[in-house]
């Protein structure tokens, strides 16, 4: 059995000699107490922690040792979690899967930084979606935004599933505390209906802006959901399609199938 991480053929994880160590490591440990490692050790609290961009991580309440440590770093040289790393920044194709770039870090990287991927730099394209968002995000907020009758979005919904719908829920939680609270957020993934009439039973249709996220633009609960509210809206709002485009955006890459819904494809945002 093999997994590959970079450009080199590894053993699995759990067949590696580190993985193997920790192993028996973990029988040693497992029933020492943490006031006996805190006591044995004084400087432990100062010692395990790190930080770094402003995050302070202190891992010292955990039943580790100085040894678990070195077994975990020697675990990470021998996996090749290094080059791995260094390949990700290059752009080269680690996801074998699926035989692509594993390109998270270029929503992170600034605009004066390339990634290079099959020799195209991506980094510019990252950066107009990313200021395309801000631009429409202040409008929603200042109000330049209208539904079709001229009334201002008052009620933003997010329709996705997976990371689709957690990474929008962890953001809007994590920064709740600097949000307009005249407005209201709400998050529908469950492809029960209960989950979307809940979402919408309070809201006025002619002031609410649905965001549906679907990188194909075919996931089934998304899909299914975002037809729930396109039905919804319309019948609230007196059934004309061509509204659908002020109450609807979306974040895909399938502009086919974003038009076909009835949103316009000025209001696409490419993953």
């Amino acid at each position: 059995m093999k997994s590959v991480v970079g450009p080199t053929t590894l053993p699995a994880l759990t067949h590696r000699q580190a993985w193997k160590d920790l192993e028996a490591h973990v029988l040693d440990i497992r029933k020492q107490h943490l006031r006996d490692l805190f006591g044995g050790d004084p400087e432990r609290g100062a010692r395990m922690t790190v930080e770094a961009a402003g995050i302070y991580l202190d891992y010292s309440k955990n039943r580790i040792t100085n040894e678990t440590v070195k077994l975990l770093v020697r675990l990470a040289r021998e996996s090749e979690l290094r080059q791995g790393i260094d390949a990700m920044f290059r752009g080269e194709k680690i996801n074998r899967t699926e035989d692509r770039a594993v390109l998270h870090i270029a929503l992170r990287t600034p605009a004066v930084t390339s990634i290079l991927v099959d020799g195209k730099d991506v980094v510019p394209e990252v950066h107009s979606v990313l200021q395309k968002m801000s631009v429409f995000a202040e409008r929603i907020r200042s109000g330049a935004w209208k539904g079709h009758t001229g009334k201002r979005i008052r009620n933003v919904i997010n329709i996705g599933i997976g990371g689709s719908d957690l990474g929008p829920v962890m953001a809007y939680e994590a920064l709740k505390h600097y949000a307009d609270r005249a407005k209201t957020f709400r998050f529908v993934s469950n492809v029960d209906g209960t989950d979307f009439a809940e979402a919408v039973r309070d809201l006025d249709a002619d002031e609410t802006l649905f965001i549906v996220s679907s990188k194909t633009f075919t996931t089934l609960e998304t899909m299914t959901n975002a037809q729930s509210a396109r039905e919804w809206f319309l019948e609230k709002s007196g059934g004309d399609p061509k509204a659908i485009a002020r109450h609807f955006v979306a974040v895909s890459t399938n502009a086919a199938e974003v038009s076909k819904f009835g949103i316009d494809t000025n209001n696409m945002f490419g993953f």
